[in-house]
């Protein structure tokens, strides 16, 4: 991870002198990060530094090892990365940091007036509610490649095609016990809730490498 953030100081001081009159640009994009604005400045012709903010909020029912959640998604990133232009033409080369703060957000349902949990039943007497959050690492390297510089004055098209370094999610399941549950059953309740979170951090592992599509339009001025 390191080696990334160094990559992305570095590659603003590979310029070559000769900048054109048109060196900033402003663009609009949309894809896996949600909905969001750009703004690229060029150092030179082989160069730029790009600021990108994106978001995105859903919600929506899902079911997880036989227990029904509420669930709000929310994307929320920002990102300073720098640009290598090799060919000195609209290919790029992108390094940088990502403010990472994507979560999700679970509120479990009771069916037929209980939750099962870890296998276990539990009326809505012993269990009042069943909530669980899933958080990433707010600092994330980004690595990728792209298509976009701000140099020609006019409309332009901007692509981005990498990966996010989030490293693994990390979850947490609540539960509250209801108002008849005894302190036996309040404590199993409590530790098949602990079973549950280590199973939904296992389905987790596959997210630490988050992959970053997004197209749009900018405007160089």
């Amino acid at each position: 991870m390191r080696r990334l953030f160094l990559t992305a100081a570095v590659l603003p001081l590979l310029t070559l002198p000769g900048v054109a009159t048109a060196d900033t640009s402003l663009g609009i994009r949309g894809g896996t990060l949600g909905g969001g604005v750009e703004l690229s400045y060029a150092l030179s012709q082989r160069a730029a530094l790009r600021l990108n903010a994106d978001g995105y909020n859903r919600t929506q029912s899902k079911t997880h090892d036989n227990i029904d959640y509420d669930m709000k998604l929310k994307l929320q990133t920002g990102s300073l990365l720098g640009d290598w232009f090799p060919f000195a033409n609209n290919f790029r080369i992108s390094a940088g940091a990502m403010l990472n703060r994507n979560k999700f957000a679970l509120k479990g349902l009771p069916t037929g007036g209980s939750f099962t949990i870890n296998g276990t039943t539990y009326p809505t007497s012993q269990v009042g509610s069943l909530d669980a959050a899933v958080d990433f690492n707010k600092a994330s390297p980004y690595f990728g490649i792209g298509y976009g510089r701000p140099i020609n004055s006019g409309l332009s098209l901007i692509f981005d095609l990498g990966v996010m370094f989030q490293g693994s999610p990390k979850s947490k399941i609540d539960v509250t016990c209801g108002p008849l549950a005894t302190p036996a059953q309040c404590a199993q309740a409590q530790s098949d809730a602990q079973a549950e979170q280590s199973r939904l951090d296992e389905s987790l592992h596959s997210f630490k490498y988050y992959p970053v599509i997004s197209l749009g339009l900018a405007y160089t001025f």
